[in-house]
Parts: structure tokens; C-alpha cells; sequence
């Protein structure tokens, strides 16, 4: 669905009456999370995003919308804008981001093969209790934290052609946040600018889009990470140039339509599937061979048969 600026102004003030949210920062409105409540809630219309900060709810703003007025057409959409008349808004020019040279993992940092402390062994036991082979990890730079802010983390680095572009983490023992990520100034760029496994896009034909790591390291080296459920701008533009021609889309069940979404921007350049995986489970919860028989059952789709997917999980999503 694409907006005009006029669209872009009733759908800023939709979101300002309806949340009562209120002009932030470089183009952001700010307010309460309609997932979590936290006041952590923040919406872009110029880059077409949302975020909480809190709980990582992140729909775009127009599924945003359905989902708050239950609706499932863009004709809807246009009903509801339409009877509003658009507050000031002007487009927040995005700055382009470049990634930073000589980065380098934080300090504490360990491969997760080594090290005989406590927090070593934890680190190892919590990965192979999830299906993962320590070597195999190791040599995708797998490690943990031992000091200050990633203490008791994960910490999973980002390469391109093999050079260190970024990190996440996550909390496997003791307390703070689940994710504990970098932040933009450190690194030039935040995960939503990048992909997990890019260099993939260009050795293999077909490949596996899917939310976390964690997910992608379970089905292998042909599986790529968008890091949550919607796909950017730049991620999308990072898939269309790639001459990868199959991409199978395999994101959990309660995002389902998010998957239908991100198969609406790829359908016109790339062979789509979407794996429609088991409630409350992803690929790493039932393994690689489980994930690859939804995988094999499931069926190319075209433009109409993908809309007839949409329909037939709609009344799913908004239960």
C-alpha cells in the first residue's frame, strides 16, 4: 500500500488520536505499546516503522492499524483515513548509515569453546540444550560475555564478507533484558539495517528467511535472519539484488500475516513459500528435520494464491 504525503499526514494523526502519542524525535511519535502497555511505543511513518522498546513489538504502521480497527482490506484502510482531515507532517529525511571499520567484539568477550569457568560451562549447556554443536557455533564466532554490560550473554556477531559488522545477544543466565544489542552510534548501524548470514544471498539459490539467529543456525548455512518480523527497507532491497531465486519464509505462527507481508514485497522478484509452523513453536523448538518437512510440504505460491493464504489465516490472526 503506498501513501501520499496527505495519506502519510491522516495516518500520523490516526495513530496521535487513537494511541495518544505525540511528536518525539527525527520523525518518531511516541506513546504506549498496544502489546505490552509500556510507555515505550514508538511509530515512523516516513520509514514505515514501529518499535516498543520494551517488548519488541514492531508491526508496520498500516498492519498497525488493521489490527487495532480489525479490519483486513486496504479499501478499509482508506475508509477510516478518509474521515480524518491530517495534522502538520513533514517527511523525516533518513540519514544513511555507514557501517564503521575496525570493529571489534566488547571486551569480555569469549568463543564459546573455550574457557573452564562457571559461566563457560553455562553458556555451553544452554546452547547444546537447544540443538546446537559447540564447534559449529564456534566457528561462526559464537561466544559470551564475562564482564560489565554483556555479562551472562550470548553474543552472536554479524560478518560480511568476513569482516565483523555487528553483534546481538542474548541473556542466558542471571538478570536484564532478554536482548541486550548495541547500540547505532557504536556500530553505525542497528540490526534492523542488516541481515544475519548476508553473504548467503549470493552462494546459495535458494535460501530460508527467518526471525532470529537462533532459527537460522538451526537449519543451516542456507538460512538467513531478519531480526523480528518485519522486513526493512533495507533488507528487502539486500534480497531483491541478490541472485538468489527461492526464498522460503518461515517465521513463527503467531506472525503469520507478517510472513504474508514480506511474501507480498518479494513475490514479484523471487519463488515464494511460507512455512506455516506449529503454535507457540519455532524451527529451533522442533529442530532442523521437523522444520524441513513443513518446509517440503509446503507450495510455491503466485500473486493469487498467496492472497488466498492471507484469507485463510486472517480469522487465525485476529483471534
Amino acid at each position: 500500500m503506498i501513501l501520499n504525503k496527505e495519506k502519510k499526514a491522516k495516518l500520523n494523526e490516526y495513530f496521535q488520536k487513537k494511541l495518544g502519542m505525540y511528536v518525539y524525535n527525527k520523525g518518531w511519535i511516541k506513546g504506549d505499546c498496544p502489546s505490552c502497555g509500556e510507555h515505550k511505543f514508538g511509530i515512523n511513518i516516513s520509514t514505515d516503522r514501529t518499535n516498543c522498546f520494551k517488548c519488541g513489538y514492531n508491526p508496520k504502521p498500516i498492519n498497525l492499524l488493521m489490527s487495532l480497527e480489525k479490519i483486513d482490506t486496504t479499501i478499509q484502510v482508506y475508509q477510516i483515513l478518509n474521515n480524518l482531515t491530517g495534522i502538520k507532517y513533514e517527511d523525516y529525511e533518513v540519514e544513511r548509515l555507514e557501517v564503521k571499520r575496525d570493529l571489534v567484539l566488547p571486551e569480555g568477550y569469549k568463543n564459546i569453546r573455550f574457557g573452564n569457568s562457571t559461566i563457560a560451562k553455562a553458556a555451553r549447556k544452554y546452547l547444546i540444550k537447544r540443538g546446537f554443536d559447540i564447534n559449529e557455533l564456534s566457528m561462526a564466532g559464537f561466544g559470551y560475555g564475562t564482564k560489565d554490560k554483556y555479562f551472562g550473554y550470548i553474543i552472536m556477531p554479524y560478518y560480511e564478507n568476513n569482516q565483523l559488522i555487528y553483534f546481538t545477544t542474548r541473556l542466558f543466565i542471571g538478570s536484564g533484558p532478554k536482548f541486550n544489542n548495541p547500540p547505532v552510534e557504536d556500530f553505525g548501524i542497528g540490526k534492523n539495517d542488516i541481515i544475519y548470514n548476508k553473504d548467503s544471498l549470493y552462494i546459495y539459490d535458494k535460501l530460508y528467511l527467518v526471525e532470529s539467529i537462533t532459527n537460522a543456525r538451526t537449519l543451516g548455512d542456507n538460512a538467513i535472519a531478519i531480526g523480528g518480523k518485519v522486513l526493512s527497507v533495507a533488507q528487502k532491497n539486500a534480497i531483491i539484488k541478490s541472485p538468489c531465486s527461492k526464498i522460503i519464509i518461515g517465521l513463527d505462527r503467531d506472525a503469520i500475516l507478517y510472513a504474508v507481508d514480506i511474501a507480498f514485497e518479494l513475490i514479484d522478484y523471487k519463488k515464494i513459500k511460507i512455512m506455516v509452523m506449529p503454535y507457540e513453536e519455532d524451527i529451533n523448538d522442533i529442530g532442523r528435520k521437523k522444520s524441513l518437512l513443513i518446509s517440503n510440504k509446503a507450495k510455491f505460491l503466485s500473486y493469487q494464491t498467496l492472497q488466498k493464504f492471507k484469507n485463510e489465516h486472517i480469522d487465525e490472526y485476529k483471534s
